[in-house]
């Protein structure tokens, strides 16, 4: 005979990740024409869930930290930084700053459509970390196919040496249970490699890991500090592949 659930048991009963305290980070640098933009994205998909949103800019020149304060939006917290730059030490200022349960981050740049985090964080009542990834289900990157094709060979190059569970080794969006970073960090020298050794360092702890297919576009407005410099995308190349190398081979 099925027992009926009494009024303890409902208590007992535990909440749903989905509803808990979300920190999303937001590194920025000139990103003027998207941040409010984003903002509002963000807010509105998380919904109820959102702690707070992180945007730690690197005094961009074309003061995107002065629109955020005016903005004053409540659930901003802005920080300025005046002497350091980098995507990689940014995004470890902004977690290190993150007060939720879970912890997300993406680009502000509108690439990453904000409505696909929802996505993500519901993965993490059975997983440790949720990647949204172009290569997995229905996921896309319709960018340019010089950048696509060598975003695909950089990702098929680390999951020879680094392991296939993982398709989107450089995906730079994701969700992540606050208790992750007890064991793993971000490294905060360099670009993207930093997403790159976290994943890797993920699977290395035995954290479970799942994908998520999105579609990843063409930036809203501004200039990417990436694809829009051929040389520039080459550099960064270059580091991806040392650093799986790195990985590939270290004993520990």
């Amino acid at each position: 005979m099925k027992r009926r659930m009494s009024k303890t048991d409902t208590q007992k009963k535990k909440p749903s990740l989905e509803f808990s305290s979300v920190s999303v980070v937001l590194p920025s640098y000139n990103e003027s024409e998207n941040i409010n933009h984003a903002i509002q994205r963000v807010d509105h998909a998380v919904g109820k869930s959102l702690l707070e949103i992180i945007i730690v800019d690197d005094d961009s020149p074309d003061e995107t930290w002065r629109i955020v304060n005016e903005f004053n939006h409540p659930k901003v917290r802005l920080i300025r930084r005046l002497h350091e730059r980098g995507l990689a030490s940014a995004l470890a200022k902004g977690v290190e700053e993150a007060r939720g349960r879970i912890v997300v981050w993406m680009d502000c740049d509108l690439g990453i459509p904000p409505e696909e985090i929802p996505k993500l964080i519901a993965k993490l009542d059975k997983y440790d970390l949720a990647v949204g990834s172009r290569f997995v289900g229905k996921g896309r990157d319709l960018r340019k196919l010089w950048i696509t094709l060598n975003s695909r060979l950089i990702n098929y190059f680390a999951q020879a040496l680094l392991g296939a569970e993982v398709k989107d080794y450089t995906s730079g969006f994701i969700a992540v249970r606050r208790t992750v970073f007890e064991k793993v960090k971000i490294n905060p020298e360099g670009f993207g490699e930093y997403f790159i050794e976290f994943v890797h360092d993920c699977r290395r702890n035995k954290y479970r890991i799942c994908e998520v297919g999105y579609i990843y576009g063409d930036r809203a407005g501004g200039v990417s500090k990436s694809t829009d410099n051929f040389l520039v995308f080459l550099k960064l190349g270059v580091g991806y592949i040392k650093k799986i190398i790195k990985l590939g081979f270290s004993k520990n």
